[in-house]
Parts: structure tokens; sequence; C-alpha cells
């Protein structure tokens, strides 16, 4: 964010100095207005699925209550959740309103929620079977916005639950975040690390992602020596040559395979594809979902035979 702003005016407004009124409301103004934000209504929620926003809403809480045990921080928190709490229906997409404000939108609003989503179709039958616990949210919220103590370990075992939180990495995290005070300084330490992996990776363009590695780096809370426990996306190389191109009407159906070999190239080149090369490749894909839909016997086999293939 130091770009915005003059070496000058940065140390003023990190020191809390006093600069011209008019120029320090422009200053927020306009970080407010132009803050990279993951729900800004410029099609960034069309990347997100339900289960991204599932995801994305329990690690904003954590790290709240995280920053929250700290009193220089605390002010920041409180200023956060005042933020989200003003609308706790959820009725309306806000693009003024909070990135944690929306998760929860997109979770729990109406058809037109889903709709701004990835796959609107599945998102909505998952609202379907889902049973979010809006008001021990809202009143969680509602204690951060005033500065209150709140003891919030029923509210996020409920969350795992309701929001299918199965991550085992982030329960831990969980744990230690809500017994802090008996952890020692390392145990601390390592907790923040794993926390901080999570944010880069899931909240990497969100509202908080600033303020939480400015506490983290205050308060000296990363460990160089923790491994990144987040899964990493590598550049796969696809579609070698024509002979194992040939072999993919096996998959697909000789009418797809030039549009198959366009998929698979753009794919390797990270690359977007259109809808008609995705739709070629959709008998590929339904092959993979019969086989996850048929259970982990039929999943444990499809990865013996791909480690199979990659040592032949």
């Amino acid at each position: 964010m130091t770009d915005r702003y003059t070496a000058t005016e940065w140390a003023a407004i990190e020191g809390g100095h006093t600069m011209d009124t008019s120029k320090e409301e422009a200053f927020s103004f306009i970080k407010d207005l132009h803050e990279a934000r993951m729900t800004k209504d410029n099609g960034s929620s069309k990347k997100l699925t339900f289960s991204d926003c599932c995801e994305r809403l329990y690690l904003t809480l954590l790290i709240l209550e995280t920053m929250r045990k700290y009193p220089d921080f605390k002010n920041i928190v409180q200023k956060y959740a005042k933020k989200t709490v003003g609308f706790e229906t959820y009725r309306y997409y806000r693009i003024m309103g909070t990135d944690l404000y929306n998760f929860i939108y997109f979770i729990v609003g109406g058809d037109s929620a889903q709709n701004k989503l990835k796959d609107p179709k599945s998102a909505k039958e998952m609202k379907r079977n889902s049973r979010i616990p809006v008001l021990d949210i809202n009143r969680y919220i509602r204690a951060l916005a005033n500065g209150s103590e709140v003891n919030p370990s029923s509210l996020f075992i409920k969350l795992e639950s309701a929001l299918r939180i199965t991550n085992s990495d982030y329960k831990a995290v969980r744990r230690s975040i809500l017994n802090w005070d008996k952890q020692t300084r390392s145990d601390k330490r390592l907790v923040a690390t794993r926390l901080i992996f999570a944010t880069r990776a899931k909240l990497r363009s969100s509202d908080l992602i600033d303020d939480f590695e400015k506490w983290a780096a205050i308060k000296n809370m990363e460990k160089a020596s923790v491994t990144d426990p987040e899964p990493t996306v590598s550049k796969p190389d696809l579609a070698g040559s024509q002979q194992n191109l040939a072999l993919y009407r096996y998959l697909v159906g000789s009418k797809n395979l030039a549009l198959t070999k366009r998929f698979l190239q753009q794919a390797s080149n990270g690359q977007a594809a259109s809808s008609g090369m995705v739709q070629a490749y959709m008998p590929a894909i339904e092959m993979l979902d019969d086989i996850v839909q048929a259970g982990p016997a039929y999943v444990n086999n499809l990865r013996a035979l791909h480690k199979r293939a990659k040592k032949s």
C-alpha cells in the first residue's frame, strides 16, 4: 500500500501524526475505494465456489480471533467488525461491504447470491443442505465490534460442521487459537505461521491480509523453518505428442479431439479455455467424477494406476 503515498505521508499515517485533514480524508477514501478485495463485483466472485466461500469465511474469523488478543490490534478488529455488522440479514450484495460480509452473503443469501459464484447450480444445492448458524456469527461479530470479551469455542465448532471444514491443519490452528494463553511462545509462532500460509493461499487479495501480515511482522510471528502445507499449483505438461493425443479419443470421442487438444494447450499455458473446449473435455471429467462418486476404493485404485503409469 505504500506506493499510494509519499514516504513522508505514509510515515505520518503509520506514526499516528496529524496531516492536513482534507488530504488525510482523501487518502482514506481512496484507500477504501480501491482496496483490492476478493469479493469486489468485477467478476472476481466467479472464481469462487460455495466451498471456497465457506473456507474463506472460516479463515477470516480465525484471523480476527487471533489479532483481537493483542491490544494494539484490537482497534483494527473492532473497526472491521463494525463495517461488517450493519446488515445482518445478508439479503443484498454490498460492494463497499467487507469480504467477511460478502462471504456470508454468498453462503446464506438468496439465489442471486449463489448466481454470482463459479458454479451456481452446485452452490444452490449445497446451500439447501447447509445450516449456517447466522445468529451465532452475528453475535460474535457484534461482540468484536463492541470490543466485548467473548468465548467463541462453540461457534467455531458449529462452523466446522456447518461449513464442512475438513482440513485437519485448520482444525489444529483453531484449537490452538482458542487456547492461546496456554500456548508457549514457540507454539504461538507455529500456529500463526500456519495461519499465515493459509491466508496467503486462500485470502491473498482480501481486505484483511495487509493488517494480518503487519501483525505477524510486528509481533515476529512467522517461523522461517516451517514448511508451507498449503497445496501448490504446478504447470502440467499435457498432450505432448500426437500419439498421446490420439489415445484421448478413447476418453472423449473422435469428434472432440481437436478441441481437446486446444483445451490441453490452453490449460498447460495457464490460459482460459472457451466453453467449447471445456465441453469437448467433459467426457474425461465425467469419467473422473464417476470414479470419485463410486467411493474411496475406486479412487485408491485410480491413484495406484496413476502411479504405475508414471513409473512406466
